[in-house]
């Protein structure tokens, strides 16, 4: 029978920067792999903004965490780190073990060579302690992979059912490999909505069994937006209710609805660029952008031309769209950075 694909989506680390999932969900892409982190216990950097975006959107997601393990109780740890940072979101999602060439040189370096054996007991000790926590265990490899290092009947005698995520960029896969793919990783160059620059790009034969459970939630309070919640407030800018905004620290839909209101910018006259927008909001955004380069701008609360020159300086640097103007996309990323 020939292999359905059910929804293409790209998958996402630090070295993405900064990822507007709403652009990607709205492009067609219904799950998203998130990197969680990789090796002992670092979480990806990017890993909180990417997650709880797709949490509030409601895109599902494809979790991995790339192995840096050299034992079997390494991996195991890795697992739980994995499930660990998972579990702020999701009761029950696929996570991946992401065992790469460059996990087999890290090992090298430490004294350990990574055999077939070896890297398959240490799938299957990740694998079976992600299934024992009730997600979903996924492998991520490749042909060669699946030659040198993963014996996939044992794997699959251990775990009963695991997916695989396999990598191979190419315009099509060959029967034998097709069948062996439950999701197609088959770009590392692709382009899309959302994403600046190259991403991988995976195609989707399987919904996991619809294995997405969301986590029940409190939401902490995060300085950045209460401040920017209580300059919205002194500016006058109200929710859709025609009410001031809590300074609770969440971006909820009502500071959402806010922020779709404003976009702080310089204005121009003669030929140059000179204040336009004025305010506690601008204020905010000036001192966030001190705080992000480094920087020592003066805090006025109108924004001229150096504001105007620094916020493009912070859209760089987090790799946004560079105008020069603090809207939507600007503020929400200030916001976590």
């Amino acid at each position: 029978m020939e292999k359905e694909i059910l929804y293409e989506g790209p998958d996402i680390s630090y070295h993405n920067w900064n990822v507007d999932i709403k652009r990607v969900r709205d492009a067609g892409c219904r799950r998203v792999g998130i990197r969680a982190g990789y090796g002992k216990n670092n979480v990806d950097q990017k890993y909180v903004v990417n997650a709880l975006a797709c949490y509030n959107l409601g895109v599902a997601v494809l979790l991995y965490w790339f192995s840096y393990a050299c034992n079997v109780a390494m991996a195991a740890a890795e697992a739980g780190y994995a499930i660990a940072q998972a579990a702020k979101y999701w009761k029950r999602c696929p996570i991946a073990f992401d065992f790469e060439y460059d996990s087999v040189n890290y090992a090298r370096k430490n004294g350990v060579v990574i055999t077939k054996a070896l890297a398959t007991d240490m799938a299957i000790g990740f694998l079976q302690r992600v299934e024992e926590a009730g997600y979903v265990p996924v492998i991520y490899t490749n042909r060669d992979y699946l030659r040198n290092y993963f014996d996939m009947d044992r794997i699959a005698a251990a775990l009963g059912t695991v997916y695989v995520w396999y990598a191979r960029y190419t315009s099509a896969l060959p029967e034998g490999e097709k069948a062996i793919a439950d999701v197609w990783q088959y770009s590392s160059t692709g382009r899309l909505a959302g994403v600046t620059g190259n991403v991988d790009m995976n195609k989707f034969y399987t919904d996991f069994d619809g294995s997405i459970i969301q986590a029940e939630r409190e939401d902490r309070c995060n300085l950045n937006i209460k401040s920017f919640q209580a300059a919205a407030n002194a500016d006058g800018y109200r929710d859709a209710d025609g009410k001031p905004l809590a300074e609770d620290g969440i971006d909820g839909p009502k500071t959402q609805y806010v922020r779709r209101q404003i976009a702080l910018q310089a204005k121009k006259s003669g030929g140059r660029y000179v204040a336009g927008s004025t305010g506690a909001a601008v204020g905010w955004w000036q001192t966030r952008c001190n705080e992000i380069l480094g920087h020592s701008q003066a805090v006025d609360k109108r924004y001229g031309p150096t504001s105007r020159t620094e916020t493009m300086a912070v859209q760089r640097k987090l790799s946004l769209k560079v105008d020069g103007i603090a809207g939507y996309n600007s503020i929400q990323a200030a916001f976590y950075n």
